[in-house]
């Protein structure tokens, strides 16, 4: 249990570092689940893609018609998570968050409202679900040391 304790000081040392660093970006917003999956879509692109592989991409992977696709990929222009840019008579889409970006403040989200900022309330729960593994854990120790070296 010694060793449990001592990882997540060591954790909650890290966690409080990268927050002073401010590695988190505040400017972007929780996003429902159809609009991660669009998100997806895009970030998997690595580049500029049009309307129509959305769609086609939307359809095979989630079932979506044409006209739920197009609403959605409104929705994360408006509220910046994407450009467009008609040419032709495509638009193109381009992420302006990267997946990343959003990773870091789904994660700092979560971390902050679900367990209210402990690391040890974090670490906890996805041991007691068997989520996480002692050699998990063990992983964990060691890339902290490698951080301090």
């Amino acid at each position: 249990m010694y060793e449990y304790d001592r990882l997540i000081l060591v954790l909650s040392i890290t966690i409080d570092s990268i927050k002073l660093r401010g590695c988190f970006k505040l400017s972007i917003s929780k996003i429902p689940q159809s609009e991660l999956n669009v998100m997806k879509v895009i970030w998997e692109s690595n580049k500029p893609i049009s309307s129509r592989d959305v769609i086609n991409e939307s359809t095979e992977k989630f079932g979506w018609k044409r006209t739920t696709t197009l609403t959605l990929l409104s929705k994360l222009v408006q509220k910046e998570f994407l450009s467009a840019e008609k040419i032709k008579i495509y638009t193109y889409y381009t992420a302006l968050i990267s997946k990343k970006e959003y990773l870091e403040f789904e994660t700092k989200y979560f971390f902050t409202n679900i367990h209210e900022n402990s690391l040890k309330s974090l670490i906890t729960a996805l041991h007691e679900n068997n989520e996480i593994t002692n050699e998990d854990l063990e992983d964990l120790e060691q890339w902290i040391k490698n951080r301090e070296e």
